[in-house]
């Protein structure tokens, strides 16, 4: 009953706060106290106490606060303006090939070795540009992030290193074949919100725009992101301590006043990610997880077992690390499975799990979905983009489940 309840919880203060339009996160850290209080009075070992300090994501707390701080100076001093307008003059003055220019951008750097968390430093220039040419906030938000992950799961990047490493291990070579599957899934899912949300109806600009030249505070701060972007691709350092770092040195540089610039930090979506990742621990504590994935794996066949592969990959990746939790779970499992069915490959079971995993993402419950809501501007709604993005990701896991279950990924092994 515990874990039914549980996930009742969640869908309530998911739908009470699109109700009620306040902050889901304040919300979310009420219902964990309430509801862990509940289940440790009817026998559940949850350390109440524990519950903030145990299911804050210190990690996606400190991108977020690192990197909104970084790009908050660079908006101040005018930085991010100017940066937008010159990649703006990439287009030739045509906002419609503005998001496909982010979603290529982001491909090439992620893929290169940066992985999924360049999302960071791409994200909010690309909204910012999204802003300034009247583009919708969402559609630029899963445009880019899609080509930031089609990038990322590269055999030279974070996440493409773990899935081949893994898939190596049950003696499965062909790892390009699942990366292009999903690569192909994303791309698909990304156009047709670029086509969806209005891309193609986007109008030129009226005057081409020119290149506008840099001031020196902007040089100083263009130099910190650039400094960002070397040290996170080949020196491999951690993306939230250089973004952090760089912006105490623009500081001390005097490139932006430090009052405004620590008033820009968005504290109202940084609370609204950690409440919500508080409440899904405790639900995942509550065996709430646990009790979604046993009641998909008891329906599994060969015909289905796909299709559910890719449902657990983004119910699991949804709350745990896709890099260091999802996959190597299941992804063992799945050669495993696909063993004892003898009907289904494990070639195509691990597509569904790489499918699943890395396509939940795009959720602002994961890091990267998060530093998208952290990086839009002000002028952007922030929880209407955190639920279409929640809802974008549900969007992504039932579709290529569908997709699944119809054989389209047959063609992939």
């Amino acid at each position: 009953m515990i874990p039914v309840l549980s996930l009742v919880v969640l869908a309530a203060v998911i739908a009470l706060s699109v109700v009620t339009k306040k902050n889901a996160g304040i919300l979310a850290i009420v219902a964990a106290f309430l509801f862990s209080s509940f289940a440790a009075a009817n026998g559940v070992e949850i350390a109440v106490s524990k519950i903030v300090s145990s299911g804050w994501p210190m990690s996606v707390f400190f991108i977020v606060l690192s990197t909104t701080f970084l790009f908050g100076i660079a908006t101040l001093n005018g930085t991010t303006e100017v940066l937008s307008k010159n990649i703006a003059c990439l287009s030739g003055g045509d906002a419609r090939l503005l998001p496909i220019l982010f979603f290529i951008l982001g491909a090439i750097v992620s893929a290169a070795g940066a992985g999924g968390l360049i999302v960071a430093v791409i994200m909010p220039i690309a909204l910012f540009v999204a802003v300034e040419n009247n583009i919708s906030a969402l559609m630029m938000s899963l445009v880019t992030m899609g080509g930031i992950m089609v990038g990322g799961l590269s055999p030279l990047a974070i996440n493409g290193i773990v899935a081949k490493q893994l898939a190596e291990e049950q003696g499965l070579y062909n790892y390009n074949t699942m990366w292009l599957a999903y690569g192909v899934s994303m791309t698909v899912f990304s156009f047709a919100a670029y086509f969806l949300l209005g891309g193609l109806k986007l109008k030129k600009m009226e005057t081409r725009p020119s290149f506008e030249r840099f001031d020196s505070r902007q040089l100083l701060t263009l130099a910190a992101i650039l400094a960002v972007l070397f040290g996170v691709i080949f020196f491999k350092q951690d993306i939230g301590l250089m973004c952090f770092s760089c912006a105490g040195i623009l500081l001390l540089l005097n490139a932006a006043d430090q009052k405004k610039a620590i008033a820009s930090i968005p504290w109202a979506t940084i609370l609204l990610i950690g409440g919500m990742a508080v409440l899904i621990n405790v639900v995942k504590t509550c065996g709430g997880i646990d009790f979604l994935a046993d009641k998909l794996s008891n329906v599994m066949g060969p015909r289905s077992a796909q299709p559910i592969f890719v449902i657990l990959g983004g119910l699991m990746g949804a709350v745990s690390s896709g890099t260091g939790v999802v996959m190597p779970t299941l992804i063992p499992l799945a050669s495993q499975l696909s063993a004892e069915l003898g009907t289904v490959s494990a070639t195509r079971l691990i597509t569904g799990v790489i499918v699943g995993t890395n396509g939940v993402v795009i959720s602002p419950l994961s890091t990267v979905g998060g530093i998208a809501v952290g990086s839009a501007p002000e002028s952007v709604d922030k929880d209407k983009l955190y639920n279409q993005l929640l809802l974008a990701a549900v969007s992504f896991i039932l579709l290529n489940a569908l997709a699944s279950a119809l054989g389209l990924f047959y063609v992939f092994g």
